[in-house]
C-alpha cells in the first residue's frame, strides 16, 4: 500500500461553482516523488467514467517511463506528458534498475470536455512534449508551492481560462515549429543533425530540442525527403568516414570511433552496404589509383 503522504510533497485543490460541463477545468495540483520500482499500470476503459478527464505531468528531476501501448517515452527533466485517463494503453513507472527517484508535478482536469480536448491534443501532437528545464509551464505550476494545502475557489470562467492557459504553455514550442512550412522544418532538422554531428544526437534528443514529438519529427522528415532521419544521419557519418579514409592515415578502427559507430564491425557493415567495398580496400584502391596517376 502506497503511503500518499510520503510521495506527495504538497498539493492544492481547485473548486468551481457551478461545475463546468462543456469546458475543461483544473481539479488538483500535486508535487510528487516516487522511488525506483514505482508502477502505475493502465486501467480498463470500462472501469473509468468519461468524466474522469485527463492529467498533465511534468518531470522536475530524476527519470520515469511513460508508456502508451508498445511505445516508451523517457520522462527526463523538462519533459511533460498529457493523456486522458480512460486510455487503457497508458502506464507510468520509475525504472526499478535505476538509482534515481522520479520527481514530478501533475495536475488533473476532470470532466467530459477535458477528456475530449486532451484526446484531440494526443491525436494531433502526441503524448510527450519537450519544454526544457525552467519552462514557463514549470514556473507556473511551481508558483502554487507556497499555497500548499490550500483550496482555490474559481468561477467557471477562471477555471476554464487556467486550463486553456496551461494547455497553451504546453503546446507553444510544438506549435512554433509546426507553423513553419514543411520545407523549413526539414532544413531545421538537417541543420541540427549536422551541427550536432560530434554529439551523435538521437532522434529523441533532436525532437526534444525542436519541441515536438519523436513521431511527428520522423513523419515530417520522411514525407518531405522520402527517407528516415536515421538514414540521413548514417549518410553524414559515412561521408565523414570517407573523407577521413581519403585524406588521413587514421586507422579504420579510429575512424569508426570518430564517426560514432558503436564498434568497428558496425562501421564495416555500414560502409560495405553503402559502397559495396570494405573501408580498408576502398582506401588501398584509392591510394593505388593516386600513385598510378602520378
Amino acid at each position: 500500500m502506497i503511503d500518499i503522504e510520503k510521495v506527495r510533497l504538497w498539493s492544492v485543490r481547485f473548486v468551481r461553482t457551478p461545475k463546468l460541463k462543456y469546458m475543461p477545468y483544473p481539479d488538483m495540483l500535486v508535487e510528487e516523488v516516487e522511488e525506483p520500482g514505482y508502477s502505475l499500470p493502465g486501467v480498463s476503459q470500462s472501469l473509468i467514467p468519461l468524466s474522469f478527464g485527463g492529467q498533465l505531468t511534468l518531470t522536475l528531476s530524476g527519470h520515469g517511463i511513460f508508456q502508451v501501448g508498445e511505445k516508451h517515452y523517457d520522462c527526463v527533466p523538462g519533459t511533460a506528458t498529457l493523456d486522458y485517463c480512460r486510455n487503457p494503453l497508458v502506464s507510468r513507472r520509475c525504472p526499478e534498475e535505476g538509482q534515481e527517484k522520479w520527481h514530478f508535478i501533475w495536475i488533473n482536469f476532470p470532466g467530459e470536455a477535458s477528456s475530449r480536448i486532451i484526446g484531440e491534443i494526443n491525436r494531433v501532437y502526441g503524448y510527450q512534449f519537450y519544454l526544457g528545464e525552467g519552462s514557463e509551464l514549470e514556473k507556473k505550476l511551481l508558483s502554487y508551492r507556497k499555497y500548499a494545502g490550500a483550496t482555490f475557489s474559481q468561477t467557471p470562467q477562471e477555471a476554464a481560462r487556467m486550463a486553456f492557459d496551461l494547455f497553451d504553455m504546453l503546446l507553444r514550442p510544438a506549435q512554433k515549429f509546426r507553423r513553419q512550412k514543411k520545407v523549413s522544418q526539414v532544413r531545421d532538422i538537417q541543420s541540427e543533425i549536422r551541427n550536432a554531428f560530434n554529439e551523435s544526437m538521437t532522434t529523441t534528443v533532436l525532437a526534444r530540442k525542436l519541441g515536438v514529438s519523436r513521431e511527428y519529427l520522423s513523419k515530417t522528415f520522411h514525407e518531405k525527403t522520402g527517407r528516415t532521419i536515421r538514414s540521413y544521419r548514417e549518410d553524414l557519418r559515412l561521408k565523414e568516414a570517407m573523407e577521413l579514409l581519403l585524406g588521413s592515415n587514421i586507422s579504420c578502427k579510429e575512424i569508426a570511433i570518430l564517426c560514432h559507430y558503436g564498434s568497428y564491425h558496425s562501421f564495416y557493415r555500414a560502409f560495405r552496404k553503402k559502397y559495396q567495398i570494405p573501408p580498408e580496400l576502398f582506401r588501398e584502391k584509392h591510394l593505388l589509383e593516386s600513385s598510378g596517376r602520378r
